[in-house]
């Protein structure tokens, strides 16, 4: 088992998360998942949580090849991402949600996390999952599309099957 990023604060947290939960089993690479050096064909699962709202629509077929590119046939796979609800009072909830609740709980638990402050507009942005999806479809897995929280969450899953 393999997990990658190119974030040293990730990198730090995954490692803490290996040693403590899964006895350090899982190999912890510092590499950026669209120019990686992963076995060809070789993986049984991909997942991402949280990661796709920050890729552009150029990276996202990029993201959809690589994960083709490195599992097996019929290997799986299960995005999900933190979306914009379409009911537009629980959209202004969860706006000041991400944009001033958890920026403060963020530095109050982590320090200085910037990346906190972003949150709602890389959401906004993205919007949900149903794009990358769509990408994905393109370069050979059957998905399905998953809906979280009233739509505060979106996500994907399914197959390689070419």
């Amino acid at each position: 088992m393999a997990a990658l990023d190119f974030s040293e604060g990730m990198l730090k947290y995954a490692e803490t998360k290996n040693k403590n939960k899964f006895e350090s089993k899982v190999i912890i690479l510092n590499q950026d998942v669209l120019n990686n050096e992963l076995q060809s064909n070789y993986y049984d699962f991909v997942t991402c949580a949280f990661g796709l709202k920050t890729f552009n629509e150029k990276q996202l077929k990029m993201l959809a090849f690589q994960t083709n590119r490195i599992l097996k046939l019929n290997g799986k796979i299960s995005f999900i991402e933190v979306s914009e609800p379409r009911n537009k009072v629980l959209k202004v909830l969860y706006q000041f949600y991400l944009k001033k609740v958890i920026p403060i709980l963020g530095k109050a638990f982590l320090g200085n996390p910037i990346e906190y402050k972003m949150l709602w507009e890389y959401t906004n942005k993205f919007k949900n999952s149903k794009k990358a999806m769509e990408i994905f479809k393109k370069e050979g897995f059957e998905l399905k599309y998953n809906s979280y929280f009233y739509g505060c969450a979106t996500g994907f899953n399914g197959m390689k099957t070419e």
